[in-house]
């Protein structure tokens, strides 16, 4: 099961487990676009969900085993990010809402698919976090704030349900071009190549470089990897 799975690194890592050869239900709240991943694979199926609601995590992870009678692995990828941020003027009701959907949301998905998983003996949830939550950058103070939640729950739930036969484990990309983080930032053509100046490997990332690094910690290759980050940036944080 991928989360966020209508666009971007959710959708890569969605396409990318089908081709793989896993079933794999993607989640997102925009139909038309779940759509579209679908038709990248017919070992996708689709679901629309806001996970912010209540009780949504809950059914999500009851429609997957319903599915395909069992949920062998979680990729949590939904989230959001505010730039340039000056906290403040972040208003309760919008910090209420990002702690919501980067920070609860992932907690609340895990757990429904642990309790999936516990049943079943084994699985792999992986949460999708950011270099940000290692090297945090001006402007980001919410972001950062959820993202490092989110990995510190991580290593929290991994040793609870190593003994159960779960591991949990965080993904934390860099500078991805993904429509909600760069593309649509009208400065973004501009902006690209300085960024990828500043990284070891002088380019920014796609989703897709996101993809292998996904199965690698849902698959038996990670399999004695628990509780760990890992950082997929182009080389940022090692500067």
């Amino acid at each position: 099961m991928v989360t966020g799975a209508s666009s971007g690194i959710g959708r890569a890592i969605a396409v990318r487990c089908a081709d793989e050869g896993a079933k794999v239900l993607a989640v997102g709240r925009d139909e038309h676009a779940l759509a579209r991943t679908a038709a990248e694979d017919g070992r996708i199926a689709t679901l629309r969900a806001d996970l912010v609601d209540p009780g949504a995590p809950e059914a999500v992870a009851a429609h997957a085993v319903e599915e395909f009678g069992g949920l062998d692995g979680l990729v949590h990828a939904a989230g959001t990010v505010r730039r340039a941020e000056d906290f403040r003027e972040t208003d309760d009701a919008w910090l209420d809402n990002f702690i919501q959907v980067n920070l609860t949301a992932g907690m609340r998905m895990a757990r429904e698919a642990l309790r999936h998983m516990i049943a079943a003996g084994s699985g792999s949830i992986v949460l999708v976090g950011s270099q940000l939550a290692h090297v945090a950058q001006p402007g980001y103070a919410s972001y950062v704030a959820t993202k490092g939640g989110i990995t510190a729950f991580a290593r929290a739930l991994a040793v609870d349900a190593g003994p159960q036969g779960v591991r949990v484990n965080v993904l934390a990309p860099g500078v991805v071009t993904t429509p909600a983080a760069y593309i649509d930032r009208p400065d973004w053509d501009d902006l690209a190549p300085q960024v990828a100046g500043r990284l070891p490997l002088r380019r920014v990332g796609e989703p897709q470089d996101m993809a292998g690094p996904a199965v690698f910690l849902l698959s038996d290759d990670s399999a004695w990897m628990t509780g760990q980050t890992l950082i997929v940036d182009g080389g940022f944080t090692i500067q």
